[in-house]
């Protein structure tokens, strides 16, 4: 269930006052209630122990303790989670004095150093723990009582729980009544909770009866467990998260409390007890979610399950559980049966995780707290919630953020009953933390207007995993700084998405100057290489859940105080995303945090045209592809022709980023790190992925277009400062020439066709090979690259004229911006297959056909070539086309030629016709009788999107009515490129316009005539930087934060945008009428005789008076079917200016066509295919 109706509205609650209150009223209310299930024996049957009995042997225990001289001391309590260990916890606390959970996963050395400071007078263990409770007999500690929970009798100094129940009983029914009687005060301290087993270091967190049962009770107005519900407990109850949060929480509110055998045995006792709730850390949850995916897609049906979660969450099934229980029976079955819902905590959690069990029919809650919060801060209602928050603050409790940010980004402070008496013995420490009655948490975090709490990061250096170790990094810095060679170093945590836990990390500036005195000069990697060496030596020192598992190696030096200390900004696990060094997280969640903004405003956009809402958030183009990856591991990414001839090869998601991978840890220890590299050639696998490798961790990709003359090439790649260029084989003597010239800063070339290397040129197959082997050997310089997503990621340059190319600046964030908005309005699946026809340099086919289908799961096909694309088609039988309108309209001819041919042409027509009245009502009469069409496209074609220029809409609406969607959108370079987009529902389809303006983006029309006609504007994320090096032209079209495009048009009502033509391209009459080229040469597309045209003002040398002339190109086949085959250059004239009169007639006299120039030669054109207006040569015949 997750209803806004229930937003804000708690569950009634019961008030107590203290630990023992809890116990005895429960045990009152629901006497005769199982309160524990308890194996008997390892594989064993499940056993109850209701509330009556606890109480039962609580006083029994608890008077025992007392007589035993334990009264106000401190009980300590090491084990497996047990009744007994509930037990000792409930005697110690309600009656007798304090208790002392011990991690029981702590070295001897570090549990004996506890065990010390606590001051602990009984411990009491399981049979496991004997051995290192043995150790602290007669050591310098204050225990006077050994009590094991597992032997039957006493035996010597080792007394016996269970008989201690015994003589207690026995104590009770004598008449003594010290325990049973006793009074608790709610404010003296319960619990002494260790936050971390680090010898020497770890503090200890005090806890009052009033703070643990404020969070008992406060926690129980957002989460209400139902009915003879059953919770099954996983985690080690020492953990104040699963002491607050499940054991006590589940006995006030009389549920039963099922103790789990272990780790590996929780879905057989979830089984075997039919659990309805289970609380546990993130990576519990992860694991469940992986090995139930794993599985699914090893039966075939894991597309069939991601279907359905994603129907699901679209018509909100989870507030419909018999449906959800119904669609995902397998997964409820092997849960149970009768799960109900999952809470997490401990840590961050991905919230798809939380999503899709949510639409699974099992709702899933986070919270947020801390230890010294007793622990929980905040936390999601059981029946609203949102999966990235971690809820609004608890009843009773205050939250604050001080010292935000510009992204309102700052430490969580918090006040209320929970906040913790202290800091054992530690006044220094305590009131370090707690200020004016605030406890300030160390977390970074921001509230929205609603009052939800999201966790962003760590403002402490303590280190926690996912299973909920802490890890000081002070210690291990300072040992690796014992070393001479080492300047600085910060360790930190990183979240290892393979492991699904943190592991540390060290950020190492060398000491370079004593560095090269001992070792000589190194190159970047053969400093990493020392390093790395040097790590593996201290790790054999360190426990190992503390050894360092990667380094950074920083050439420049670390932010510092004003003091000279190193300023640490924080390390901590945030979702799947957050991992590197604390200055990078900082930056991160930042980013991260304006991408779940974005992604969150679509959510909750009422634009009805905005249909497809599942996107995720995504910061850069690596965390993309990884993401992806996760998601689409095994799935097909790419599909390829590595020769002619042969049949399709795939490549999948995991085996591309494998080669990504193993090719940006090659370039990086080539010595690429932060450099230009451009890339030229063919559109394909390998181009692609080098694209991938440059931008994910190695430098700045410079695209560059494959029809450049050499003079061009090298004036790009002197003006970008390219250090390597990556190219197809044709063009290996071109750079190989160019970087002997020594005119550029050209140092590596790399060729993506060839099998090995030579001549100085490397191999791009051979580079793949040799990254792989260095990763295999644990190099993560790539890997672990940090990517700042506001930084330069691409320069592409526009078509022009040497020296008048203007390189566009665009970051991760422009283009992640234009990938989560798009697919909004058009829907993207995993099912979809794009068919990649256009250079892969242009940004529309690089945005829209290449990194779009790669964050939606859907996989690209590569054409072999224009004159392969029939035959392509067929083999591959895409979904998906993008296409420029030259291409989209050579189909639509080459249909119609071959109806033609076929004597089908008036048959066609006529359907189409009568098609057009039918659709009216409903009914599409062509699509069956147009499948050897369709048939041309693959048989599987379902959308064209035709882009770069404008396209005729009866040519779309020619697709759209034979069944396959085609639709144009708009958009520039600078923009990334998309700024507006058709829908795929033909109702919404307005396809004289461009498309509706992308989620996000602003626009407006400057200057605008009478017609409402001026200069379109754009702001928003997509945005480029600027033009490189070229601050002027920048100022030009940058304004305010609006990008001024230069293209003219007008805005409706409901956001589609119509262009008109260019600003500069615009024809000023004797009277100073606008006439607009695109417009008339539209009008003149129409004519089937011409095949190309290009509309001008022709002064004929006056400057005061000014024509309106035509040039066109004329289709010779069509000429011939009108004309026949003997014909003169007057008939071809009569017949075109007639067709031209046509149109005159219905323009304005200032509009009318007055001169025609017939060409018998190809206009001039840019790389992009489109005509150079102001070349005086396209002006003559």
């Amino acid at each position: 269930m997750n209803n806004p109706k229930f937003d804000g509205i708690d569950h009634p609650v019961r008030e107590v006052t203290d630990l023992k209150d809890i116990i005895v009223s429960s045990s009152e209310l629901f006497a005769d209630k199982a309160a524990y299930l308890q194996k008997d024996r390892p594989g064993g049957a499940f056993r109850p122990v209701y509330y009556r009995q606890v109480r039962k042997d609580m006083d029994a225990l608890g008077t025992r303790f007392i007589d035993l001289g334990l009264k106000g001391r401190k009980i300590a309590v090491v084990g497996e989670t047990s009744y007994y260990w509930f037990l000792t916890y409930f005697a110690a606390v309600c009656g007798t004095g304090c208790i002392v959970p011990l991690d029981r996963n702590l070295p001897a050395d570090e549990l004996k150093s506890l065990i010390r400071r606590s001051g602990a007078d009984a411990i009491v263990f399981s049979r496991k723990y004997s051995k290192t409770v043995d150790e602290l007999r007669g050591a310098d500690n204050d225990i006077k009582h050994f009590i094991s929970m597992s032997s039957d009798e006493h035996d010597g100094d080792t007394l016996s729980l269970e008989r201690l129940i015994s003589e207690g009983e026995s104590l009770l029914d004598s008449g003594d009544r010290r325990f049973a009687d006793a009074v608790i005060d709610p404010d003296q301290m319960a619990s002494l909770i260790f936050t971390s087993g680090t010898t020497g270091r770890a503090k200890g967190v005090m806890l009052s009866h009033r703070n643990i049962a404020a969070n008992v009770v406060n926690m129980s107005r957002r989460e209400r467990l139902g009915e003879n519900w059953i919770v099954l407990s996983i985690l080690p109850t020492h953990h104040t998260y699963e002491n607050t949060c499940v054991d006590w929480t589940t006995f006030y509110q009389g549920k039963t409390l099922a103790i789990c055998e272990g780790i590996k045995y929780i879905l057989k006792n979830m089984n075997e007890v039919h659990a309805n709730c289970l609380v546990g850390v993130p990576l519990v949850f992860e694991k469940i979610y992986k090995g139930m995916m794993k599985q699914a897609d090893a039966r075939g049906e894991g597309e069939k399950l991601r279907n359905a979660i994603a129907l699901s969450r679209r018509l909100k099934l989870y507030n419909r559980p018999a449906v959800t229980k119904r669609m995902f029976k397998a997964i409820h079955t092997a849960l149970g049966g009768e799960m109900k819902m999952f809470i997490a905590g401990g840590a961050a959690i991905n919230p798809k995780v939380i999503r899709d069990f949510e639409a699974m029919g099992i709702p899933m809650m986070q919270g947020y707290g801390m230890t010294e919060n007793s622990p929980i801060i905040a936390v999601n209602q059981d029946n609203y919630s949102i999966a990235e928050s971690v809820g609004r603050p608890m009843h009773g409790t205050e939250v604050r953020i001080v010292d935000a940010n510009d992204e309102g980004i700052g430490e969580i402070i918090c006040r209320g009953p929970s906040v913790m008496l202290g800091y054992y013995e530690d006044p220094e420490a305590t009131a370090e933390v707690i200020r004016d009655g605030w406890l300030y948490t160390g977390d970074l975090g921001y509230m929205d207007e609603r009052g939800f709490l999201y966790v962003t990061g760590r403002k402490k250096t303590v280190i926690v995993t996912k299973g909920g170790k802490n890890i000081f990094p002070e210690e291990i810095e300072e040992v690796i700084k014992k070393n001479p060679l080492v300047k600085e170093t910060i360790v930190h945590g990183v979240n290892d998405k393979k492991i699904g836990n943190v592991i540390v990390a060290a950020d190492i500036q060398p000491n370079y100057e004593l560095l090269a005195e001992q070792k000589g000069e190194m190159t970047d990697s053969g400093v990493y290489y020392f390093f790395r060496d040097l790590i593996d030596e201290i790790n054999k020192t360190m426990p190992p859940y503390k050894a360092i598992k990667r380094i950074n190696i920083h050439r420049e030096d670390f932010a510092m105080t004003t003091t000279g200390k190193v300023k640490r900004y924080g390390n901590f696990v945030e979702g799947e995303e957050n991992d590197g060094s604390p200055d990078f997280i900082e930056k991160k969640a930042a980013e991260k945090k304006r991408a779940d903004d974005v992604i969150r405003s679509i959510a909750e956009s009422d634009d009805p045209l905005l249909r497809y809402k599942t996107g995720r958030a995504i910061t850069d183009i690596k965390q993309m592809f990884e993401t992806s990856v996760e998601l689409y591991g095994d799935r097909p990414a790419f599909r390829q022709k590595f020769a002619r001839g042969e049949s399709y090869s795939v490549i999948t998601y995991k085996q591309a980023l494998a080669d990504v991978n193993g090719l940006g840890t090659a370039l990086i220890n080539r010595g690429l790190k932060g450099r230009r590299i451009a890339i030229i050639g063919d559109t394909y696998y390998q181009w692609e992925s080098s694209y991938l490798a440059v931008t994910g961790g190695v430098g700045v990709a410079v695209p560059l277009d494959r029809e450049l003359s050499a003079k061009e090439l090298k004036y790009l790649i002197k003006d970008a400062g390219v250090s390597a260029v990556m190219f197809s084989r044709r063009y290996e003597n071109l750079f190989r020439e160019m970087k002997d010239s020594e005119d550029t800063d050209l140092e590596v070339l790399v060729n993506l066709d060839s099998d090995s290397g030579k001549n100085g040129v490397l191999s791009w197959s051979e580079l793949i090979e040799e990254g792989k082997s260095q990763v295999a050997q644990g190099d993560r310089q790539f890997i672990d690259a940090e990517i700042i997503a506001s930084d330069m990621a691409v320069i592409l340059y526009t078509s022009g004229t040497t020296g008048f190319a203007k390189g566009v600046m665009l970051s991760n964030t422009n283009i992640c911006e234009d990938l989560m908005t798009a697919p909004t309005i058009l829907n993207v699946n995993p099912e979809d297959i794009f068919f990649s026809v256009l250079p892969v340099h242009h940004t529309y086919e690089c945005t829209c056909a290449f990194l779009m289908p790669l964050y939606k799961g859907a996989s690209i096909a590569f054409c072999e070539g224009l004159k392969y694309i029939t035959n392509n088609l067929k083999e591959v039988r895409p979904t998906m086309l993008l296409g420029v309108p030259v291409l989209i309209e050579t189909l639509y001819k080459r249909i119609w030629k071959t109806a033609k041919q076929e004597g089908k042409d008036k048959l066609l027509r006529r359907v189409m016709a009568i098609n057009a009245r039918t659709k009216k009502i409903g009914i599409n009469i062509a699509k069956p009788l147009v499948k050897d069409i369709t048939d041309v496209f693959g048989g599987r074609m379902r959308m064209l999107i035709s882009g770069g220029a404008a396209i005729d809409p009866a040519i779309l609406w020619f697709f759209n009515d034979i069944g396959i969607q085609a639709v144009q959108g708009y958009g520039l370079t600078e923009c990334s490129p998309m700024a507006a987009l058709n829908p795929d529902v033909e109702a919404d389809m307005k396809l004289s316009s461009v498309g509706h303006l992308l989620p996000g983006m602003d626009v407006k029309i400057a200057d605008p005539d009478d017609e409402g006609v001026g200069e379109i504007a754009f702001r928003g994320g997509n945005i480029m930087m600027g033009y490189y090096n070229n601050p002027e032209a920048t100022a030009e079209v940058l304004r305010d934060g609006w990008f001024y495009t230069g293209d003219l048009g007008y805005v409706d009502a409901d956001d589609f945008i119509y262009i008109t033509g260019r600003k500069k391209n615009v024809i000023i009459t004797d009277n100073g009428k606008n006439v607009f080229p695109e417009e008339i040469e539209y009008e003149l597309s129409k004519i089937p005789y011409i095949a190309e045209s290009m509309v001008w003002g022709d002064t004929g040398g006056d400057i005061n008076s000014t024509t309106i002339a035509a040039t066109v190109l004329l289709d010779g086949d069509e000429l011939g079917e009108e004309l026949g085959e003997s014909y003169t250059d007057d008939d071809v004239r009569e017949l075109i200016w007639g067709e031209i009169d046509k149109i005159n007639d219905e323009q304005p006299l200032f509009k009318k066509v007055k001169k025609l120039v017939i060409r018998k030669r190809e206009f001039d054109k840019t790389t992009g295919r489109k005509i150079k207006r102001f070349v005086d040569s396209n002006k003559e015949e």
